[in-house]
C-alpha cells in the first residue's frame, strides 16, 4: 500500500469531527485525575510535575482505558467495511499487554517495603506515556473508521462501485487475451 492514509478515503469531515469530539470527552474524563490533581496541588502551592503523575505507571491505566474501546470496536469481526481491522486489533492487543505488564511491574515493585526489586521509574514513565499517546492516536483512527462504516456516503459508494466495475471491464480483455 503506497499511501498509508488511503484507508481513510471513505471518510468525510463529519466522521473526523465526531471522532474529535469523542476524543475530547475521553481525554478530559480519563485524564481528570491528572489535570484536577495538578489544579489541587497548585492550589496548595505545590509544584506538580508530569514525572510526579507518571512515575508509578499511572499512564498504563490510562492506556488500557483508552485502548479498550478501540480494541472492542476493531475486533467486531462480524461487521463488514472496517479497513485494516486486523492491524488495529493486533496493535490494540499489544498496547493492552504492554499496559498490563507495566502496571504489574510497578505494582509488584512497590507492594512490599522490603522488596528486592528496583523499578526503573524513568523507563516506565517513558514507556507508559508513549503507549498512552499511541493508544490515543489508534483509538481516534479506529473511531473515525467506525464512524465512516456506520454512516456511509452513498455518492462515494456509487462512485467507488462504478470505478471498480469500469476497472473490471477494462481488465476483462486482458484476462482473455
Amino acid at each position: 500500500m503506497n499511501n498509508p492514509f488511503a484507508i481513510f478515503k471513505e471518510t468525510n469531515s463529519s466522521h473526523w469531527g465526531d471522532a474529535g469530539l469523542w476524543l475530547a470527552y475521553n481525554l478530559i474524563g480519563s485524564l481528570a485525575p491528572l489535570w484536577l490533581g495538578y489544579f489541587i496541588l497548585k492550589s496548595f502551592s505545590r509544584d506538580p510535575t508530569l514525572a510526579g503523575f507518571s512515575q508509578h505507571g499511572e499512564f498504563a491505566i490510562y492506556t488500557a482505558a483508552m485502548i479498550a474501546s478501540a480494541f472492542y470496536t476493531a475486533n467486531r469481526v462480524a461487521l463488514p467495511g472496517f479497513n485494516l481491522r486486523q492491524i488495529f486489533v493486533l496493535m490494540s492487543f499489544v498496547l493492552i499487554l504492554l499496559a498490563i505488564g507495566s502496571f504489574v511491574a510497578v505494582s509488584t515493585a512497590f507492594m512490599d517495603p522490603t522488596s528486592l526489586l528496583t523499578i526503573n521509574q524513568d523507563f516506565v514513565r517513558r514507556v507508559t506515556i508513549t503507549s498512552f499517546l499511541i493508544s490515543v492516536v489508534l483509538a481516534f483512527f479506529v473511531t473515525v473508521l467506525d464512524n465512516a462504516r456506520l454512516t456511509p456516503d452513498p455518492v462515494n459508494i456509487v462512485n467507488s462501485q462504478q470505478k471498480k466495475l469500469s476497472d473490471e471491464f477494462d481488465n476483462l480483455g486482458e484476462n482473455n487475451g
